[in-house]
């Protein structure tokens, strides 16, 4: 069985930073190597981002306002208020815990270990 944490860190968490990137690029006109620096890893990884070579499944996170609404304060909150790595992971996990209350994770979940019937795993835990 493939625990939810996996199609967190597989799925979820590439495809947050795919948008807070696209956030601080569009948005706030930050360069690869700024956001690559606030973000805390390499700027390869921001270009994969932006190319769409990592992050693909932005589509579970993009049709959710209250996640977005997350993303979006938290690009700002980067952009502007140069938040530290602390605040920048406790807001992370925040969101990600946000996506599981939503269940915006279930279809791949599912998919990926093949549940049969309703799952609530994630979000109880």
């Amino acid at each position: 069985m493939k625990p939810f944490c996996e199609i967190i860190v597989a799925d979820v968490l590439p495809a947050l930073r795919a948008l807070i990137t696209d956030e601080l690029s569009k948005t706030y006109g930050l360069s690869q190597t700024q956001i690559s620096k606030k973000l805390g890893i390499t700027q390869p990884a921001i270009s994969q981002y932006k190319r769409e070579m990592r992050g693909q499944k932005t589509k579970l996170i993009l049709s959710n306002k209250k996640v977005m609404g997350m993303v979006k304060e938290l690009a700002h909150d980067i952009a502007i208020k140069d938040i530290d790595a602390i605040e920048l992971h406790k807001r992370m996990c925040g969101i990600c815990r946000k996506v599981r209350e939503e269940r915006l994770i279930c279809k791949v979940h599912k998919h990926a270990t093949q549940l049969e019937g309703a799952c609530d795993l994630c979000a109880r835990l």
